[in-house]
Protein backbone atom coordinates (compact mmCIF):
# COMPACT_ATOMS: atom_id res chain seq x y z
CA UNK A 1 0.00 0.00 0.00
CA UNK A 2 1.45 3.27 -1.17
CA UNK A 3 0.77 6.37 0.77
CA UNK A 4 0.46 9.72 -0.60
CA UNK A 5 1.33 12.84 0.52
CA UNK A 6 -0.25 15.36 -0.39
CA UNK A 7 2.21 19.05 -0.89
CA UNK A 8 0.49 22.30 -0.24
CA UNK A 9 2.18 24.91 -2.84
CA UNK A 10 -0.07 28.16 -1.28
CA UNK A 11 2.10 30.38 0.99
CA UNK A 12 1.25 31.08 4.23
CA UNK A 13 0.18 34.64 4.75
CA UNK A 14 2.40 36.92 6.93
CA UNK A 15 1.41 36.97 10.59
CA UNK A 16 1.95 40.62 12.42
CA UNK A 17 1.73 41.51 16.37
CA UNK A 18 -0.07 44.85 16.38
CA UNK A 19 -1.43 46.21 19.61
CA UNK A 20 -5.43 46.28 20.47
CA UNK A 21 -6.31 50.09 19.97
CA UNK A 22 -8.64 49.37 22.73
CA UNK A 23 -7.04 51.89 25.33
CA UNK A 24 -9.08 49.53 28.21
CA UNK A 25 -7.07 46.59 26.49
CA UNK A 26 -3.97 47.83 24.75
CA UNK A 27 -3.04 44.05 24.41
CA UNK A 28 -0.73 42.59 21.51
CA UNK A 29 -2.17 39.97 19.23
CA UNK A 30 -1.10 37.76 16.39
CA UNK A 31 -3.52 38.50 12.58
CA UNK A 32 -3.11 37.51 9.20
CA UNK A 33 -5.43 40.83 8.61
CA UNK A 34 -3.43 43.76 7.57
CA UNK A 35 -5.94 46.38 8.52
CA UNK A 36 -6.66 44.89 12.12
CA UNK A 37 -6.98 47.33 14.98
CA UNK A 38 -8.24 45.07 17.92
CA UNK A 39 -8.00 41.61 19.16
CA UNK A 40 -11.70 40.83 19.15
CA UNK A 41 -15.46 42.20 18.20
CA UNK A 42 -16.03 43.14 21.68
CA UNK A 43 -12.87 45.75 21.88
CA UNK A 44 -13.81 47.09 18.94
CA UNK A 45 -17.05 47.64 19.31
CA UNK A 46 -16.26 48.99 23.01
CA UNK A 47 -13.80 51.52 21.29
CA UNK A 48 -16.06 53.14 18.54
CA UNK A 49 -19.08 53.23 21.80
CA UNK A 50 -17.23 55.07 23.64
CA UNK A 51 -18.75 58.99 23.74
CA UNK A 52 -16.70 61.45 21.95
CA UNK A 53 -16.48 64.43 24.15
CA UNK A 54 -16.81 67.94 21.90
CA UNK A 55 -15.67 71.48 23.43
CA UNK A 56 -18.89 73.46 23.89
CA UNK A 57 -17.49 76.17 22.05
CA UNK A 58 -16.95 73.86 18.92
CA UNK A 59 -20.61 73.31 19.20
CA UNK A 60 -21.54 77.00 18.84
CA UNK A 61 -19.31 77.33 16.03
CA UNK A 62 -21.39 74.79 14.53
CA UNK A 63 -25.10 75.53 15.51
CA UNK A 64 -27.24 77.65 13.48
CA UNK A 65 -28.28 80.04 15.96
CA UNK A 66 -24.71 81.60 16.64
CA UNK A 67 -24.82 81.36 12.67
CA UNK A 68 -27.73 83.60 12.76
CA UNK A 69 -26.09 86.01 15.53
CA UNK A 70 -22.68 86.36 13.27
CA UNK A 71 -24.90 86.79 10.42
CA UNK A 72 -26.74 89.92 11.97
CA UNK A 73 -23.33 91.02 12.71
CA UNK A 74 -22.35 91.25 9.39
CA UNK A 75 -25.16 93.06 8.88
CA UNK A 76 -24.72 95.73 11.54
CA UNK A 77 -20.82 95.93 10.81
CA UNK A 78 -19.97 95.28 14.19
CA UNK A 79 -20.16 93.01 16.80
CA UNK A 80 -21.70 95.76 19.30
CA UNK A 81 -25.37 95.14 18.57
CA UNK A 82 -24.37 92.09 21.17
CA UNK A 83 -23.12 94.66 23.94
CA UNK A 84 -24.23 93.99 27.47
CA UNK A 85 -25.45 90.64 26.80
CA UNK A 86 -26.16 88.20 29.74
CA UNK A 87 -27.44 84.65 30.22
CA UNK A 88 -31.15 85.30 30.54
CA UNK A 89 -31.28 87.90 27.46
CA UNK A 90 -29.24 85.77 25.49
CA UNK A 91 -31.84 82.58 26.16
CA UNK A 92 -34.74 85.15 25.50
CA UNK A 93 -32.83 86.15 21.99
CA UNK A 94 -32.56 81.43 21.33
CA UNK A 95 -36.24 81.47 22.45
CA UNK A 96 -37.81 84.26 20.03
CA UNK A 97 -35.05 82.47 16.97
CA UNK A 98 -36.49 78.64 17.88
CA UNK A 99 -39.99 80.22 17.98
CA UNK A 100 -39.79 82.05 14.29
CA UNK A 101 -37.92 78.69 13.00
CA UNK A 102 -41.65 77.07 14.73
CA UNK A 103 -43.77 79.88 12.42
CA UNK A 104 -41.97 79.14 9.50
CA UNK A 105 -42.86 75.26 9.88
CA UNK A 106 -38.93 74.46 11.22
CA UNK A 107 -37.12 75.43 7.97
CA UNK A 108 -40.07 74.46 5.21
CA UNK A 109 -41.44 77.78 4.36
CA UNK A 110 -39.86 81.28 4.63
CA UNK A 111 -42.78 83.50 5.60
CA UNK A 112 -41.96 84.87 8.58
CA UNK A 113 -38.41 86.83 9.58
CA UNK A 114 -36.82 88.31 12.81
CA UNK A 115 -37.72 91.74 11.89
CA UNK A 116 -35.57 95.21 14.41
CA UNK A 117 -37.75 97.89 16.18
CA UNK A 118 -34.68 99.99 16.41
CA UNK A 119 -33.03 99.37 12.53
CA UNK A 120 -30.12 97.69 12.49
CA UNK A 121 -28.73 100.30 9.52
CA UNK A 122 -30.26 103.47 11.20
CA UNK A 123 -28.30 106.86 11.05
CA UNK A 124 -27.56 107.99 14.32
CA UNK A 125 -27.76 104.65 16.15
CA UNK A 126 -27.82 100.33 15.34
CA UNK A 127 -30.45 98.30 16.28
CA UNK A 128 -29.19 96.03 18.94
CA UNK A 129 -29.56 91.90 18.36
CA UNK A 130 -32.39 91.51 21.46
CA UNK A 131 -34.92 90.00 22.04
CA UNK A 132 -36.61 93.40 23.28
CA UNK A 133 -35.62 94.92 19.48
CA UNK A 134 -36.74 92.05 17.49
CA UNK A 135 -40.31 90.83 16.44
CA UNK A 136 -41.53 88.03 14.26
CA UNK A 137 -43.31 89.13 11.66
CA UNK A 138 -44.08 88.66 8.17
CA UNK A 139 -41.74 88.40 5.28
CA UNK A 140 -43.51 91.07 3.09
CA UNK A 141 -44.20 93.26 5.74
CA UNK A 142 -40.83 93.49 6.86
CA UNK A 143 -38.78 94.22 4.04
CA UNK A 144 -41.68 96.85 3.15
CA UNK A 145 -40.60 98.51 6.23
CA UNK A 146 -36.89 99.28 5.23
CA UNK A 147 -35.33 101.41 8.08
CA UNK A 148 -38.66 103.21 9.71
CA UNK A 149 -38.37 103.67 13.04
CA UNK A 150 -41.37 104.54 15.71
CA UNK A 151 -40.21 104.17 18.81
CA UNK A 152 -39.16 101.62 21.91
CA UNK A 153 -36.77 98.80 21.32
CA UNK A 154 -33.15 98.78 22.14
CA UNK A 155 -29.94 100.27 20.24
CA UNK A 156 -26.52 101.86 20.76
CA UNK A 157 -24.96 105.55 19.05
CA UNK A 158 -22.96 105.06 16.41
CA UNK A 159 -20.37 107.35 18.30
CA UNK A 160 -19.98 104.74 21.13
CA UNK A 161 -19.01 102.24 18.71
CA UNK A 162 -15.08 100.98 18.89
CA UNK A 163 -13.74 100.30 15.82
CA UNK A 164 -11.91 97.36 16.51
CA UNK A 165 -15.21 95.17 17.01
CA UNK A 166 -16.04 95.58 12.92
CA UNK A 167 -16.36 93.42 10.89
CA UNK A 168 -17.23 93.04 7.09
CA UNK A 169 -18.69 90.79 4.65
CA UNK A 170 -15.65 91.85 1.90
CA UNK A 171 -12.85 90.34 4.45
CA UNK A 172 -14.59 87.89 7.05
CA UNK A 173 -16.28 84.99 6.31
CA UNK A 174 -19.21 83.72 8.38
CA UNK A 175 -17.14 81.24 10.03
CA UNK A 176 -14.93 83.60 10.96
CA UNK A 177 -17.39 86.29 12.11
CA UNK A 178 -19.01 83.09 14.91
CA UNK A 179 -15.29 82.97 16.29
CA UNK A 180 -14.94 86.67 16.61
CA UNK A 181 -19.02 86.33 18.51
CA UNK A 182 -17.81 83.83 20.66
CA UNK A 183 -14.56 85.97 22.06
CA UNK A 184 -16.80 88.70 22.24
CA UNK A 185 -19.12 87.28 24.66
CA UNK A 186 -16.67 85.45 25.73
CA UNK A 187 -16.19 81.42 26.24
CA UNK A 188 -17.88 81.32 29.81
CA UNK A 189 -21.14 82.84 28.97
CA UNK A 190 -20.86 80.69 25.29
CA UNK A 191 -20.80 77.88 27.20
CA UNK A 192 -23.60 78.42 29.34
CA UNK A 193 -25.91 79.96 26.99
CA UNK A 194 -25.13 76.26 24.97
CA UNK A 195 -25.97 74.26 28.42
CA UNK A 196 -28.86 76.45 29.44
CA UNK A 197 -30.62 76.18 25.99
CA UNK A 198 -29.24 73.02 25.23
CA UNK A 199 -27.66 74.14 21.62
CA UNK A 200 -26.71 71.54 19.40
CA UNK A 201 -24.81 71.92 15.81
CA UNK A 202 -27.29 72.25 13.36
CA UNK A 203 -28.75 68.78 12.04
CA UNK A 204 -28.21 70.43 8.49
CA UNK A 205 -24.61 70.30 8.75
CA UNK A 206 -24.69 66.86 10.69
CA UNK A 207 -26.71 65.23 7.74
CA UNK A 208 -24.78 67.50 5.18
CA UNK A 209 -21.38 66.03 6.40
CA UNK A 210 -22.84 62.22 6.57
CA UNK A 211 -24.52 62.49 2.74
CA UNK A 212 -20.81 63.57 1.85
CA UNK A 213 -18.73 61.36 3.55
CA UNK A 214 -21.53 58.33 2.27
CA UNK A 215 -22.58 59.29 -0.98
CA UNK A 216 -21.31 56.67 -3.99
CA UNK A 217 -21.43 57.59 -7.65
CA UNK A 218 -22.26 54.46 -8.61
CA UNK A 219 -24.58 53.48 -6.46
CA UNK A 220 -27.88 53.82 -8.45
CA UNK A 221 -29.85 54.11 -4.97
CA UNK A 222 -27.70 57.06 -3.84
CA UNK A 223 -28.35 58.58 -8.03
CA UNK A 224 -31.96 58.51 -7.60
CA UNK A 225 -31.68 59.86 -4.30
CA UNK A 226 -29.39 63.09 -5.52
CA UNK A 227 -28.25 63.10 -8.81
CA UNK A 228 -25.50 65.87 -8.01
CA UNK A 229 -23.67 65.98 -5.43
CA UNK A 230 -23.02 69.57 -5.28
CA UNK A 231 -26.74 70.29 -4.81
CA UNK A 232 -26.62 69.08 -1.24
CA UNK A 233 -25.37 72.47 0.00
CA UNK A 234 -28.81 73.76 -1.56
CA UNK A 235 -31.07 71.25 0.35
CA UNK A 236 -32.92 72.20 3.65
CA UNK A 237 -33.11 69.69 6.34
CA UNK A 238 -35.67 67.63 5.88
CA UNK A 239 -34.48 67.56 2.28
CA UNK A 240 -31.13 66.12 3.66
CA UNK A 241 -33.03 63.65 5.74
CA UNK A 242 -34.88 61.92 2.77
CA UNK A 243 -32.19 61.72 1.13
CA UNK A 244 -29.95 59.85 3.85
CA UNK A 245 -33.47 57.45 4.38
CA UNK A 246 -33.15 57.00 0.58
CA UNK A 247 -29.20 56.58 0.56
CA UNK A 248 -29.88 53.96 3.74
CA UNK A 249 -32.55 51.77 2.31
CA UNK A 250 -35.06 52.94 4.84
CA UNK A 251 -38.71 53.77 4.03
CA UNK A 252 -38.30 57.55 3.53
CA UNK A 253 -41.99 58.12 2.42
CA UNK A 254 -43.32 61.67 1.05
CA UNK A 255 -41.51 64.70 2.00
CA UNK A 256 -44.23 67.29 2.57
CA UNK A 257 -43.57 70.71 3.71
CA UNK A 258 -44.96 71.59 6.86
CA UNK A 259 -47.42 74.96 6.31
CA UNK A 260 -46.14 78.52 7.55
CA UNK A 261 -48.57 79.66 10.70
CA UNK A 262 -51.56 81.83 9.83
CA UNK A 263 -50.35 85.64 10.65
CA UNK A 264 -53.12 86.06 13.26
CA UNK A 265 -51.78 83.87 15.63
CA UNK A 266 -47.97 84.96 15.13
CA UNK A 267 -48.94 88.87 15.55
CA UNK A 268 -51.12 87.68 18.52
CA UNK A 269 -48.11 85.92 19.94
CA UNK A 270 -45.64 88.72 19.28
CA UNK A 271 -47.93 91.13 21.16
CA UNK A 272 -47.88 89.14 23.82
CA UNK A 273 -44.65 89.31 24.22
CA UNK A 274 -43.48 92.16 23.19
CA UNK A 275 -46.04 93.61 26.73
CA UNK A 276 -43.52 92.40 28.86
CA UNK A 277 -41.09 95.20 27.72
CA UNK A 278 -44.06 97.37 26.91
CA UNK A 279 -47.10 96.19 29.84
CA UNK A 280 -49.46 99.11 27.72
CA UNK A 281 -49.83 96.69 25.54
CA UNK A 282 -50.71 93.68 27.91
CA UNK A 283 -54.79 94.01 27.93
CA UNK A 284 -55.07 94.69 24.18
CA UNK A 285 -52.73 91.49 23.57
CA UNK A 286 -55.22 89.32 26.17
CA UNK A 287 -58.19 90.93 24.40
CA UNK A 288 -57.15 89.89 21.10
CA UNK A 289 -56.34 85.85 22.19
CA UNK A 290 -59.61 86.06 23.40
CA UNK A 291 -61.12 87.53 20.22
CA UNK A 292 -59.28 84.93 18.14
CA UNK A 293 -60.26 82.55 19.98
CA UNK A 294 -63.75 82.91 18.85
CA UNK A 295 -63.38 82.58 15.79
CA UNK A 296 -64.19 79.31 14.61
CA UNK A 297 -63.13 79.37 10.56
CA UNK A 298 -59.32 79.62 11.00
CA UNK A 299 -58.96 83.63 11.67
CA UNK A 300 -61.26 84.20 8.40
CA UNK A 301 -62.31 87.67 10.18
CA UNK A 302 -58.49 88.68 10.20
CA UNK A 303 -57.63 90.89 7.26
CA UNK A 304 -54.49 92.13 5.62
CA UNK A 305 -55.05 95.75 7.43
CA UNK A 306 -55.22 94.49 10.86
CA UNK A 307 -51.80 92.74 9.81
CA UNK A 308 -50.08 95.86 8.72
CA UNK A 309 -51.76 97.53 12.01
CA UNK A 310 -50.24 94.81 14.76
CA UNK A 311 -46.85 95.29 12.57
CA UNK A 312 -47.32 98.88 13.41
CA UNK A 313 -47.72 98.59 16.67
CA UNK A 314 -45.31 96.30 17.53
CA UNK A 315 -42.48 97.62 16.03
CA UNK A 316 -43.18 101.37 18.25
CA UNK A 317 -46.42 103.05 17.54
CA UNK A 318 -47.60 104.17 20.80
CA UNK A 319 -51.04 103.61 22.16
CA UNK A 320 -52.24 107.44 22.34
CA UNK A 321 -52.21 106.83 18.89
CA UNK A 322 -53.22 103.46 17.97
CA UNK A 323 -55.52 102.39 20.92
CA UNK A 324 -58.37 103.15 19.08
CA UNK A 325 -56.90 101.11 16.12
CA UNK A 326 -56.14 98.33 18.62
CA UNK A 327 -59.66 98.07 19.87
CA UNK A 328 -60.81 98.27 16.41
CA UNK A 329 -58.83 95.20 15.23
CA UNK A 330 -60.16 93.23 18.29
CA UNK A 331 -63.94 94.20 17.40
CA UNK A 332 -63.62 93.03 14.68
CA UNK A 333 -61.86 89.35 14.74
CA UNK A 334 -64.69 88.91 17.60
CA UNK A 335 -67.30 86.36 16.80
CA UNK A 336 -69.32 86.68 19.94
CA UNK A 337 -70.69 90.61 20.69
CA UNK A 338 -71.97 92.32 24.15
CA UNK A 339 -75.01 94.64 23.73
CA UNK A 340 -75.47 96.92 26.16
CA UNK A 341 -79.27 98.27 25.68
CA UNK A 342 -79.71 99.50 29.39
CA UNK A 343 -77.28 100.83 32.42
CA UNK A 344 -75.55 97.88 33.68
CA UNK A 345 -77.72 95.20 31.80
CA UNK A 346 -76.27 93.94 28.35
CA UNK A 347 -76.42 90.14 26.70
CA UNK A 348 -74.52 88.69 24.44
CA UNK A 349 -75.12 87.80 20.52
CA UNK A 350 -73.29 86.20 17.34
CA UNK A 351 -72.21 88.43 14.60
CA UNK A 352 -73.19 85.97 12.09
CA UNK A 353 -76.71 85.86 13.39
CA UNK A 354 -79.32 88.95 13.12
CA UNK A 355 -81.27 89.88 16.29
CA UNK A 356 -83.36 93.09 16.88
CA UNK A 357 -83.23 94.95 19.85
CA UNK A 358 -86.21 97.21 21.04
CA UNK A 359 -84.41 100.36 22.00
CA UNK A 360 -86.45 101.98 25.21
CA UNK A 361 -84.94 105.91 24.92
CA UNK A 362 -81.62 104.13 25.89
CA UNK A 363 -78.46 104.51 23.34
CA UNK A 364 -77.41 100.56 22.43
CA UNK A 365 -73.66 100.44 21.93
CA UNK A 366 -71.69 97.01 20.95
CA UNK A 367 -68.55 96.32 21.51
CA UNK A 368 -66.38 92.66 21.03
CA UNK A 369 -66.67 90.36 24.10
CA UNK A 370 -63.02 90.41 24.82
CA UNK A 371 -63.05 94.43 24.33
CA UNK A 372 -65.82 94.35 27.47
CA UNK A 373 -63.78 91.73 29.79
CA UNK A 374 -60.69 94.02 29.40
CA UNK A 375 -63.24 97.08 30.26
CA UNK A 376 -63.50 94.82 33.41
CA UNK A 377 -60.12 95.02 34.49
CA UNK A 378 -59.42 91.05 33.30
CA UNK A 379 -55.72 90.60 32.52
CA UNK A 380 -53.55 87.41 31.59
CA UNK A 381 -53.02 87.03 35.59
CA UNK A 382 -56.46 88.09 36.82
CA UNK A 383 -58.26 86.06 33.95
CA UNK A 384 -60.17 83.42 35.05
CA UNK A 385 -59.34 79.73 33.85
CA UNK A 386 -61.19 79.22 30.16
CA UNK A 387 -63.72 75.92 30.31
CA UNK A 388 -65.89 74.69 27.78
CA UNK A 389 -68.00 78.00 27.87
CA UNK A 390 -65.94 81.03 28.46
CA UNK A 391 -69.37 83.07 28.64
CA UNK A 392 -70.69 81.77 32.13
CA UNK A 393 -68.92 84.24 34.12
CA UNK A 394 -70.21 87.18 32.38
CA UNK A 395 -74.14 88.49 33.97
CA UNK A 396 -76.81 88.37 31.78
CA UNK A 397 -80.25 90.12 31.60
CA UNK A 398 -83.27 88.35 32.48
CA UNK A 399 -85.45 91.64 30.50
CA UNK A 400 -84.28 92.11 27.40
CA UNK A 401 -86.53 92.17 24.44
CA UNK A 402 -85.18 90.58 21.19
CA UNK A 403 -87.62 90.77 18.31
CA UNK A 404 -87.34 89.47 15.06
CA UNK A 405 -88.10 91.68 11.68
CA UNK A 406 -91.69 91.65 12.21
CA UNK A 407 -91.93 92.88 15.66
CA UNK A 408 -92.08 88.90 17.41
CA UNK A 409 -90.24 88.62 20.69
CA UNK A 410 -87.63 85.48 19.96
CA UNK A 411 -85.65 83.96 22.40
CA UNK A 412 -82.55 85.06 23.49
CA UNK A 413 -79.09 84.20 21.97
CA UNK A 414 -77.59 80.98 23.68
CA UNK A 415 -75.21 81.93 25.99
Amino acid sequence: MTNTVTTNNKPKKATRRPTCQNPACKKRFTTTVATAKYCSTKCGDSKRNIRKLVDPVEKATKSAFFYYIGGECLRAGTLEILRDHTLESLCELHSLYVTNMKWNGFGDQNAYELSHIAPVKGHDFIGQLYAQNLVSAPKTLNRAHGTRYYGHGKFIHRLTLDPKHSVDKRWNSPSEVVQKVVAYLGKELVCAVIKACKIKPTQRAQLTEWIIGHYDQNNPAHIEALPSLDAVHNLKAKELQYVKAVMTGEAPGEYIATPAAHPALVLSAELSRISAYRPELGIYAYALEEALATQQKGYSLFSKHHEQMLFNVLHGKEIAVYGDTLEMIVGQNTELFIVNYAPGKHHIIEHHKSYYLQDHAQQVFITSLAAFKASLGYTPTSAPARTGNVLESLPVASDAIVLDPWGNEVEQPPF
